[in-house]
């Protein structure tokens, strides 16, 4: 009950104080007073309307790109399948151990080669010493690209000897 009269006390205050302004003192009030509403309305209901609206207007249009690009890519991959079907699928007709060992020789990567662990028919782990990392680099795009062998894991660090030079730890596969 005691705020209801405060209010009422306040309210009659102001009207009191608005009564004793001039007509054009008045009408200049008023005119803050809506100018005001409106604005903290703008704040607070359409600024982030809009802010939402423009990042997700954004993120669409990324994804639109991101789509484009892999509808793109499909493409390619579906006429690399029709053209090259054994390469893609890794049917060389030789296991992935002999693939791996002729193109390391061919490559002269061979002598870097510290330890093999076949993991089954279609995955085998290799671990490389003092390896070149450009003369790996450029095996690797041999294996994927002559022989359909990807890699799913690779960790890289390098020789601490010689900086041009890397060990490596990879996990090849069909």
């Amino acid at each position: 009950m005691v705020w209801r009269y405060s209010l009422k006390l306040n309210k009659n205050e102001i009207l009191l104080k608005l009564s004793e302004l001039s007509p054009r003192e008045r009408l200049l009030s008023a005119v803050i007073v809506i100018v005001v509403v409106i604005y903290s309305g703008y704040l607070l209901v359409f600024a982030p309307i809009a802010t939402d609206n423009m990042l997700l207007e954004q993120k669409i249009k990324s994804q639109q790109q991101v789509l484009q690009y892999l509808k793109k890519i499909s493409v390619e991959v579906a006429e690399l399948r029709k053209n090259h079907p054994g390469i893609v699928e890794g049917q060389d007709g030789e296991s992935l151990m002999t693939i791996i060992d002729a193109s390391s020789i061919q490559m002269a990567i061979k002598p870097m080669i510290n330890r093999v662990n076949p993991n089954g028919a279609d995955k085998v782990t290799l671990w490389l010493e003092h390896s070149s990392f450009d003369q790996f680099i450029d095996w690797l795009s041999v294996l994927e690209t002559k022989h359909g062998i990807t890699v799913n894991e690779i960790s890289i660090s390098l020789d601490e000897a010689n900086v041009s030079k890397v060990s490596v730890k990879v996990l090849l596969g069909f």
